[in-house]
């Protein structure tokens, strides 16, 4: 705790000084000022914790310190001392919530006593704020989840009376519990290189950051991701396709949301037919997903309303055309097969069907087809790195149609690495090169490399596997144990430090890994190269 003493009078400030122990009151700093004035500089940059001022002051009197002081510090505890007790300087003291006052001339246990309980009365003070900014703390980081239950209610079961009381709590639900309101659905494509397996992390951090941002709040906005993962906004009033009916209101949102998620992650949003009814908000919230659904056939559209639908027809997956696709690759007859992919993107773009998972898994059963003929051709081999459910999530993260035609149709290339040595050879100079430069860094993967060489994952890795005969991890974990072995050779570097410059973060698994490949424990490899 921090004390500042106030007093025109030498001796009453040696005293005070010099005469009480501090410490014992739990006062660990103490200064002193002459008058309001100086002590008002001073406090600004000591920032006492208590203050022990007298009242009659030349420049400065402690009435017009304490005011001005309160100005700037509401929780400094005051105590005053005054010779004179008159009620104008009590009900001054009162007024600038003065913890107690002491009559001159200064009795050391008066002293001792109103300190104490200054001290008191402040730690309870910084105590009770502690609570309170932990409460506030864990109120913040609970109220996007609460927001996204809120959310997941809404577009399911608007009429619950539990919906209706929560509504109640304006400040954390934001929407009023009647009225008018407009759902608008989004589609982030997080990306391989935003950690597709620890999207919950990212939706989190997504959620938090929205819940903070001013134009939500100005709003009355709330937001949370589905069960299907697509991120839902809720607002009040009505909002449609022409500025008269607020567009521009949208495109503020569309540009915050963006700023928030970042530019290079592709984002959408449909926005549904505006609701009269809370219980009318799921109606909004399927026109909102089918406008969503039109993104993936437009280019580059921000915002799609509900009122853009049309006939849109299903287009399930043609297995005429996959058995079709299948000969065609199987007689090398690459042209075709790329005519064929190319004409079903046109025929998918004419049916604007609004089930995207139904229209990528067209797209899914073709890549399963190139991949298996490529196999019995001998243009690629199996391995672990194209499994289907590995293949799918690719596939998923695609976010428009024309992306789709154009990863599908890159797959044809397989069927050519033989008469494109040349360009093969130069596109595996480049991935070697580069798995050299970094395979000893930590969390170095396969997407870093397919991002560096503009290549996509599945086929990064036919390719890898059909010019060198390994895989890419046994590629890397050769290059690994091999640059141990160096180290290991270099007595001064001890075990874990060998593990961290060949990018193990762990030393028990660099020494698992290491007996895998080697035969032998990297002590064992030390021990048996030393002799």
């Amino acid at each position: 705790m921090k004390l500042l003493i106030i007093d025109d009078e030498d001796r009453t400030r040696d005293m005070l000084c010099n005469h009480v122990e501090w410490r014992e009151l739990g006062i660990h700093e103490v200064e002193t000022a002459r008058n309001g004035l100086t002590a008002l500089d001073l406090s600004r940059v000591f920032l006492p914790d208590i203050v022990l001022c007298d009242i009659r002051m030349p420049k400065m009197d402690g009435i017009q310190f304490a005011k001005l002081l309160r100005e700037e510090d509401l929780s400094c505890k005051l105590l005053f001392m005054s010779g004179f007790s008159d009620k104008e300087y009590l009900m001054s003291a009162i007024r600038l919530n003065a913890l107690d006052y002491i009559e001159k001339p200064i009795n050391l246990d008066k002293v001792r006593e109103a300190v104490g309980a200054a001290v008191k009365s402040r730690e309870h003070d910084e105590k009770k704020r502690l609570e309170e900014r932990q409460m506030q703390n864990a109120y913040d980081k609970g109220l996007p989840y609460l927001r996204q239950e809120m959310v997941r209610k809404l577009i399911a079961v608007p009429s619950s009376l539990n919906v209706q009381k929560a509504l109640e709590s304006r400040e954390t639900f934001l929407l009023p519990p009647e009225g008018v309101y407009t759902v608008i659905v989004s589609s982030i494509y997080w990306g391989r290189l935003q950690c597709i397996e620890d999207s919950r992390q990212l939706q989190e951090d997504l959620l938090r950051r929205l819940s903070m941002n001013s134009t939500l709040t100005s709003l009355r906005c709330i937001c949370g991701f589905d069960s299907r993962q697509f991120l839902i906004f809720i607002l009040p009033e009505a909002y449609g396709s022409t500025y008269r009916e607020q567009r521009s209101v949208l495109e503020k949102l569309y540009a915050e949301v963006t700023d928030t998620i970042g530019i290079n992650i592709p984002f959408s949003m449909g926005v549904g037919e505006s609701v009269k009814e809370r219980v009318k908000i799921p109606d909004s919230y399927r026109t909102a997903m089918d406008a969503c659904s039109l993104h993936y056939y437009s280019d580059g559209s921000r915002l799609i309303f509900a009122s853009e639908l049309g006939d849109n027809q299903e287009l399930a997956t043609d297995w005429d055309l996959v058995r079709r696709l299948r000969n065609f690759l199987q007689q090398e007859d690459i042209e075709a097969a790329r005519n064929l992919i190319m004409n079903w993107t046109k025929k998918a773009r004419l049916a604007c069907d609004l089930d995207i998972i139904r229209l990528k898994d067209s797209y899914f059963q073709f890549l399963l087809v190139i991949l298996d003929v490529a196999v019995q051709l001998g243009f690629t081999d199996t391995d672990e790195d194209t499994e289907r459910r590995y293949i799918w999530k690719e596939i998923d993260q695609v976010p428009d149609l024309s992306s789709m035609e154009e990863y599908i149709l890159s797959f044809l290339d397989l069927f050519q690495l033989s008469s494109q040595q040349d360009g093969s050879s130069a596109k595996m100079r480049e991935i070697l090169q580069y798995i050299h430069k970094r395979f000893h860094e930590k969390g170095f993967s396969i997407p870093d490399i397919a991002h560096h060489v503009g290549l996509n994952e599945t086929y990064l890795s036919s390719l890898f596997k059909k010019q060198r005969g390994s895989t890419i991890k046994e590629y890397i974990s050769s290059l690994r144990v091999e640059k141990a072995k160096e180290l290991l050779l270099a007595k001064g570097l001890k075990l874990y430090e060998v593990a961290d410059l060949t990018g193990f973060s762990d030393a028990n698994y660099f020494t698992t890994f290491f007996k895998k490949y080697a035969g032998c424990t990297p002590s064992e490899y030390r021990e048996r190269m030393s002799k």
